[in-house]
C-alpha cells in the first residue's frame, strides 16, 4: 500500500478544528484497541507486510528520540470483512524491545493492541495527526508515542476512510 504523507504534523486541538467528518474524528480520537472495534461489528483480520529490522526517517527517529539504535518496523493492514481498515507501522527500536518488553519483538500476526491495553507497562506520551494519500483518496491519521520501562517505541495508524 503506496500513502503518502499529505500534510505536517499537527497537535489534538489542531486535528478537531480540522477534521468535520465525525466518523473519522471517532476513529482518531479512539482511546482502546482498534481491532477490538473492527472486531466488535465485522470479522477482523490482520495481514502481516513486513517486521524487520530497518533504517526509517530522521523525522521519525527524532519523533522517537535520537539514540534509539536499530529499529524494528513493523507494517500491518487491518481488516473488517476482508476490507482494509487500518494501515499501521509500529517503530520499535531493539533496545525497546530487549530491556522494555519482549514480546513487542514477537508478535508475528498478533495484534499489537492485545498488549498495549491489556498491560499497565505502557504509557502513552504523545499523540499527533496527518493526512496521507493514496492518490485518490485523502485520509487522516495518527502517531502515538509510547513508553514502555522509559524506552520508547511509535504507533502509526491511518484510517482508510476517505473524508
Amino acid at each position: 500500500m503506496k500513502l503518502k504523507q499529505k500534510s505536517s504534523w499537527i497537535t489534538y486541538r489542531e486535528m478537531l478544528d480540522q477534521v468535520t467528518n465525525n466518523s473519522i474524528k471517532s476513529w482518531l480520537i479512539e482511546n482502546g484497541p482498534i481491532t477490538k472495534r473492527i472486531s466488535a461489528k465485522e470479522d477482523f483480520e490482520l495481514n502481516l507486510i513486513r517486521y524487520e529490522i530497518d533504517k526509517v526517517d530522521e523525522l521519525d527517529k527524532k519523533y522517537l528520540g535520537d539514540d534509539v539504535g536499530d529499529i524494528k518496523v513493523r507494517e500491518v493492514i487491518l481488516l473488517g470483512n476482508k476490507i482494509p481498515k487500518v494501515y499501521a507501522k509500529s517503530l520499535i527500536p531493539v533496545d525497546t524491545i530487549e530491556k522494555g518488553f519482549l514480546k513487542l519483538g514477537s508478535l508475528g500476526t498478533k495484534p499489537l493492541g492485545d498488549i498495549l491495553f491489556e498491560k499497565d507497562i505502557f504509557n502513552k506520551t504523545d499523540t499527533i495527526y496527518s493526512t496521507f494519500s493514496d492518490e485518490v483518496n485523502i485520509f487522516w491519521g495518527r502517531k502515538t508515542k509510547y513508553l514502555v520501562k522509559n524506552l520508547p517505541f511509535s504507533v502509526m495508524e491511518i484510517f482508510l476512510i476517505d473524508e
